[in-house]
């Protein structure tokens, strides 16, 4: 595929938590519309857990609802799931980059491709940018209280 026709968006967040407590939250996405502002329902294909080909459609606002496919997991670590239609891809990757046992780095990138990126990644670029960092501000939120209402 042609790399001038991707357009990516990345945002990144330190969580004060352990590995496992931020994989806990990031990866039970059937949750999801319960806390998250830019998720409004989450519903499995089959498998409600992040696995290896389990499917979801996801609805959001402002957007179309969509159906994606998980193409990639490293438990603890990172999931990637793809959303396909004629003329686009979109790979939306969560990972935990950088722990100490203590807290992480986490990384949100959405990626748009095919014949239709260009156009599609440019329209879509305010909303998808205000997403991400949305989905990090309140993902870190979520856990760091959890994190202090458990000690």
């Amino acid at each position: 595929m042609n790399q001038s026709a991707v357009q990516t968006y990345e945002t990144k967040t330190w969580i004060a938590a352990p590995r496992a407590a931020i994989w806990r939250v990031m990866s039970d996405v059937v949750k999801w519309p319960e806390w998250l502002p830019t998720v409004t329902a989450v519903e499995p294909l089959g498998e409600s857990s992040v696995k290896l080909d389990a499917r979801f459609r996801v609805v959001q606002p402002r957007l179309r609802p969509a159906t994606w496919v998980v193409t990639s997991v490293r438990a603890d670590q990172s999931f990637t799931w793809e959303s396909r239609s004629p003329g686009l891809l979109i790979t939306a990757e969560h990972s935990i980059d950088d722990s100490d046992g203590a807290r992480a780095t986490v990384s949100l990138r959405v990626s748009f491709a095919g014949l239709l990126a260009p156009l599609l990644g440019r329209l879509f670029r305010s909303t998808t940018e205000s997403y991400l960092a949305q989905e990090a501000a309140v993902l870190r939120r979520k856990i760091e209280a959890e994190r202090g209402s458990a000690a």
